[in-house]
């Protein structure tokens, strides 16, 4: 017996035509959701981990780059160009050694010192190294010293110290009673010199992207394609 039968395929073509002239826009959208929910859990992780002395460093964690239906790829990363130089904060990711850019040693301010009262709080403005402005100063004995402002000098090898009137002679000076210069003065020690400083791997960036995006893209992307199915 010879049957003969029609199948209507034009409503399953178009859907499927409808359905790949809309993945590019959910997987754009996906992208982009995740992207932002990324920047939001490393910051957060990253506020957990350091102690942030200065406010803007978790907007440094931003997409540079944006997912566009027509170059579906985006990049979330630390943006480590700031003003006076770069970011040490991607160093902690696997841990590694700070050295010199220029010069054959680190300026390292104590904690608990002048410049860096507390591990919590910002360096003094007015001692900032770039700040006192050291300056070559030949001797006339023919020895180079290097001065700089607020009465700071540095000692080779040792240094960056500031010269302090100690209580003795601030009561003398009120009582009107001059002291010859370099005498009851005490030396505060602001920086010291380290060929290198030692950081520790305790970043987890990477880790964390890995599996927020294995775990959070796969969702998103349905609940976008979901969305846009509805909205057609």
């Amino acid at each position: 017996m010879l049957m003969k039968t029609e199948i209507d395929v034009s409503r399953g073509l178009a859907l499927a035509d409808l359905l790949l002239r809309k993945l590019p826009y959910v997987t754009n959208n996906a992208l982009t959701r995740t992207a932002r929910e990324l920047v939001e859990l490393e910051r957060e992780e990253l506020e957990s981990e350091f102690t942030i002395r200065k406010p803007f460093i978790p907007s440094r964690v931003r997409i540079t780059k944006w997912a566009r239906p027509g170059s579906l790829w985006t990049r979330v990363e630390i943006d480590r160009n700031v003003q006076g130089g770069k970011l040490l904060l991607t160093m902690f990711e696997t841990g590694g050694e700070k050295i010199p850019e220029a010069g054959s040693d680190l300026a390292v301010p104590p904690t608990g010192g002048a410049v860096r009262p507390s591990m919590s709080e910002p360096m003094t403005p007015r001692l900032l190294y770039k700040r006192l402005n050291m300056q070559r100063v030949p001797t006339s004995g023919g020895r180079v010293q290097y001065k700089g402002e607020q009465r700071t000098f540095v000692i080779p090898n040792v240094g960056v110290f500031q010269r302090t009137s100690s209580r003795q002679r601030i009561a003398r000076a009120k009582r009107g009673v001059a002291v010859p210069k370099g005498k009851d003065e005490d030396l505060m020690l602001l920086y010291r010199f380290r060929t290198g400083a030692q950081l520790k791997a305790q970043m987890h960036f990477l880790k964390t992207a890995r599996e927020f995006v294995t775990r959070r893209f796969p969702q998103i992307w349905r609940e976008e394609l979901a969305r846009e199915l509805a909205g057609r």
